[in-house]
């Protein structure tokens, strides 16, 4: 079977497109693995929005607990992304401790309190997307610690802008996932966000949240000479995440205006050219 026919390469071409596209330029040993890695991060990612209470969204997350559990004990449960993903860490040694400090993380998506502080939401997008970029990179064979800790803040990035980017999504989740000090920094209350409308508050807020995004990708690409040929394919990242933050520029940073499948082809080209010439 080819590598983009398994179920996980499906699965994360139907959900997670950008880190589909991106992954076809990894080492080819690598990218069965890091579809299994990403299809996991779906699987619980989505439980908010498959569950009707936070009791059974629990349980679901004690069920990947255990499943991980297994995995490592190499007593993989028969499930269509368990049993992939059983293999990856087999083979590359990943860490078990950041797979379940994203299980935890995840805890805070299926109740609909919003993070206190900037510290707890940088917590959040650490332990989710953060972690995520650190298996990644452990997925196509880094080890060195530092390159590690860039992967890490390259998650965080690219999570920051997916909250953005995703808030009519968490909208439809009756969720607000910025922090109260940020919204009340900027005079946001959650009832402007919900209401969708064009506020100048909201603007002011997600220029700032930008502007903290570029400066974060900043010292990232800032220090590309220190990326292996191998490990800045997963770097595309910020390749894609600059484009995401033009197209919010475009829009005065209104959320509520972006419009991605208009900048679809133009944010392709831009990865592609990327890999092509290896800037990040």
């Amino acid at each position: 079977m080819s590598e983009l026919e398994t179920y996980v390469a499906k699965q994360v071409k139907s959900y997670d497109y950008d880190r589909f596209l991106i992954t076809l330029f990894s080492p080819a040993s690598a990218r069965e693995h890091l579809f299994a890695l990403y299809a996991f991060n779906h699987e619980v990612a989505k439980i908010r929005e498959a569950v009707s209470e936070s009791m059974l969204g629990e349980i679901r997350l004690q069920w990947w607990r255990e499943a991980i559990e297994g995995i490592y004990a190499d007593q993989p449960r028969n499930h269509e992304v368990i049993l992939p993903l059983h293999r990856a860490v087999r083979e590359c040694g990943l860490d078990q401790q950041l797979f379940m400090d994203i299980i935890n993380a995840r805890t805070a998506d299926i109740y609909d309190e919003n993070p206190k502080t900037l510290n707890d939401f940088e917590n959040y997008l650490g332990g989710t997307s953060g972690n995520l970029m650190k298996l990644a990179a452990q997925i196509i064979g880094e080890n060195d610690q530092h390159v590690l800790s860039l992967a890490y803040d390259m998650g965080m990035v690219w999570g920051l802008i997916g909250t953005i980017r995703s808030i009519r999504y968490h909208i439809s989740l009756n969720k607000v996932s910025f922090s109260q000090d940020v919204l009340d920094e900027y005079k946001v209350q959650k009832k402007d966000i919900f209401a969708m409308d064009e506020n100048e508050n909201i603007k002011s807020m997600v220029k700032g949240l930008c502007t903290s995004a570029e400066q974060y990708l900043a010292q990232i690409t800032n220090e590309k000479k220190c990326l292996s040929k191998e490990v800045r394919s997963l770097f595309l990242h910020c390749a894609l995440s600059k484009s995401y933050l033009n197209a919010l520029k475009k829009v005065d940073y209104d959320p509520f205006k972006l419009d991605e499948k208009s900048s679809t082809f133009p944010r392709q080209c831009r990865l592609f050219f990327s890999a092509l010439f290896g800037v990040l």
